[in-house]
């Protein structure tokens, strides 16, 4: 894994027109109102804030999402799989046509209407 801490790095790939991005380790960074649409995370464990980003079309994969903020973000068309996502907030994202398959929290495995269910309960 590689240690960034360093959002603004990852900003500036991506404008410079990097999409897919692996074995990162941020811990407590802010992508908050960022425009990451189509960016890709495989096997990065992510402890970040991404409110009111527009992830449209992500693909987080293989990895950790634990404690991500993903309040208001636009997630639709967006692909979560086979991550741990204990503790992440999703209140009033829109999910239209998110994958959420094959995720863990709290050792069970996580299904879409689970999910679904979850973010109903949790909106703020």
């Amino acid at each position: 894994m590689n240690k960034t801490n360093f959002a603004e790095s990852i900003l500036e790939q991506y404008q410079n027109g990097q999409r897919y991005f692996v074995d990162l380790d941020l811990e407590n960074e802010s992508f908050d109102d960022q425009h990451l649409q189509d960016i890709v995370f495989e096997h990065c464990f992510l402890y970040s804030s991404f409110k009111r980003t527009n992830l449209k079309n992500a693909k987080l994969i293989n990895g950790n999402i634990k404690t991500c903020d993903f309040r208001e973000a636009h997630l639709t068309n967006a692909h979560f799989e086979n991550l741990s996502v204990e503790s992440s907030q999703f209140a009033r994202a829109k999910i239209e046509g998110i994958y959420f398959d094959n995720n863990w929290a709290y050792g069970q495995k996580v299904t879409r209407a689970e999910f679904d269910e979850w973010i109903k309960n949790h909106e703020e």
